[in-house]
């Protein structure tokens, strides 16, 4: 659900920071439907919604509003714009009248965001899938850029949706940049990545990774 709170904007949740309720502009069921849409768009057929998508992964914020607006009466920029700024997990960023997705794509693009700076980062698997990726690195698939997770914890979360037995990779982030691989942080919890040769690859033992209590 997505509110608008008339003091701070665009918000999720049932309160804004300061309290207030806010007035209802999407209901879950629209949130939903809008977010694929723009997630199609941003991150993986842009050209089939009529978008041009330059090689940083921008398109035009109206030109976009005006292609949900054809699929959604509903719709419209104003709600693309209450989507992208309220989102907690930060998919998106508006620059003037240009908007993109910061991560997830499976189109090809060259994303320019800072440099990585942690010495360690951390990739959840499956137990088969990790055997694999020591042996032949770790690799984009689906996508254009491998994701890792900045905390092992992450990381162990993530592979939980995968699977019953997550391992946690651990890359040795500051050496492969030394080595020119390429890492970018997208925020707090993520950092995209080219392929990390095995080199830098290990498998952190259970025991050093944090989890819930629920899960210990």
């Amino acid at each position: 659900m997505i509110k608008r709170c008339p003091q701070h904007g665009f918000f999720r949740g049932e309160n804004c920071t300061c309290g207030s309720s806010g007035q209802v502009l999407l209901d879950e069921t629209k949130t939903e439907q809008l977010g694929r849409l723009v997630a199609g768009g941003l991150r993986h057929f842009p050209g089939d919604l009529g978008l041009e998508m330059d090689s940083r992964g921008w398109v035009d914020l109206t030109k976009l509003g005006d292609v949900v607006k054809s699929r959604h009466r509903w719709a419209g920029k104003e709600l693309v714009v209450a989507l992208v700024t309220s989102d907690p997990k930060q998919r998106y960023e508006i620059s003037g009248d240009r908007v993109r997705a910061r991560y997830g794509h499976s189109v090809d693009v060259q994303l320019d965001h800072a440099a990585n700076t942690l010495p360690l980062l951390f990739y959840g698997a499956s137990e088969e899938e990790a055997d694999r990726i020591l042996e032949i690195g770790l690799k984009p698939a689906s996508q254009r850029y491998v994701h890792l997770s900045t905390t092992p914890e992450k990381a162990w979360h993530v592979a939980t949706f995968r699977t019953g037995n997550p391992r946690v990779i651990q890359a040795a982030a500051a050496a492969a940049q030394e080595e020119g691989v390429e890492m970018m942080t997208v925020n707090e919890d993520i950092v995209i990545s080219e392929t990390i040769p095995a080199k830098f690859l290990s498998i952190l033992a259970a025991k050093d990774i944090p989890k819930p209590k629920d899960e210990q």
